[in-house]
């Protein structure tokens, strides 16, 4: 259940009461600390004793005042034997939310000043459990040393980068998120001594400086970098030779077909246009790409201000497209 609905313990309880056979139940609801965020109450509910894994977000309503007071309560109601000892199922407790670490484990975790508490049995098991981490600028520090197994970092701008010491540490991060300038000569450090870092987003950058990034398969360019040129295209495809998938914001039609004929590994991507555009057709796609050449299939679609398109480089046989494909 997911939205901004307000949601109650009752209501949640009374949807839960038929289901005798469910063992294992995600809830990401929002409503009043008072009605959600009580262990006790969760632990009355039959559904939920039976449950074999329970994965949980419940966002509050409004943020604690007395905050030290109420976190502790809501910590001590998470922390009896049936949620630690006999579930297994461990909690973190801010003023704002609290959720499942095990849930936590594939979502995004933003640090924040304000108090967390944490069931779960040590401190090294909740940092293990963190993949994804977004780290604004008004945190002042953070040590990332603890996030050993790291998979997404998302950035707000360059000064966060040069304050993290031994960011080749990271052995699992896959997915860069830098959202303002940053300098050519600091990305291209960190992707060359990286190179398990495969996929990169970016919101505002300039290629022409930066030498071939071979490691990065997906790329994502947000609203702010648009491709005006075929010399921007021929940067962007110089520095990034070896995509396979793209998002990109374009202003003609004739740049599409540079970036198809240009990134030979390319498997599918997203175009986004400043205005509507004819919709593309198969014959020519055929005419103006290299996809005439019976060597890929693929398969396309025509939306409003943006077009899609899905390429098979491994087969031989005659190209074919579907206009109309659904996903």
């Amino acid at each position: 259940m997911i939205g901004e609905t307000i949601t109650t313990f009752n209501e949640i309880q009374q949807f839960l009461f038929g289901f005798h056979n469910l063992t294992h139940l995600t809830l990401h609801i929002r409503g009043s600390a008072d009605q959600l965020a009580n262990g006790n109450y969760w632990e009355t509910c039959s559904t939920i004793i039976r449950l074999r894994k329970f994965d949980f977000i419940f966002e509050f309503e409004h943020p604690f005042v007395d905050s030290t007071r109420v976190i502790s309560q809501i910590f001590n109601s998470f922390s009896t034997s049936f949620w630690r000892d006999s579930k297994k199922w461990y909690v973190a407790v801010t003023t704002h939310n609290i959720y499942t670490i095990s849930y936590f484990n594939e979502q995004l975790y933003i640090p924040s000043t304000s108090l967390l508490l944490s069931t779960s049995p040590s401190d090294h098991w909740f940092y293990s459990k963190v993949k994804r981490i977004k780290i604004e600028k008004n945190i002042s520090s953070i040590n990332l040393n603890h996030f050993h197994n790291l998979e997404t970092l998302d950035l707000s701008e360059e000064s966060i980068i040069l304050s993290i010491q031994n960011i080749n540490q990271f052995t699992h991060l896959r997915h860069l998120i830098i959202h303002q300038a940053v300098s050519n000569a600091i990305l291209g450090n960190i992707l060359r001594h990286n190179p398990h870092i495969n996929h990169l987003t970016l919101s505002q950058n300039d290629f022409k400086q930066l030498i071939p990034l071979q490691n990065i398969h997906c790329l994502h360019l947000q609203d702010l970098i648009k491709i005006t040129s075929r010399t921007q295209m021929t940067a962007l495809c110089r520095v990034f030779p070896s995509v396979k998938r793209v998002f990109v914001h374009l202003n003609s039609v004739q740049l599409l077909s540079q970036i198809i004929d240009d990134l030979h590994h390319l498997e599918n991507g997203i175009f986004h246009f400043d205005k509507i555009i004819k919709p593309i057709s198969q014959e020519w796609l055929k005419e103006n790409t290299r996809l005439d050449d019976n060597t890929s299939s693929f398969t396309y679609r025509n939306e409003p201000n943006r077009f899609l398109l899905w390429i098979n480089n491994s087969v031989s046989t005659k190209s074919i497209a579907n206009n109309s494909y659904n996903f």
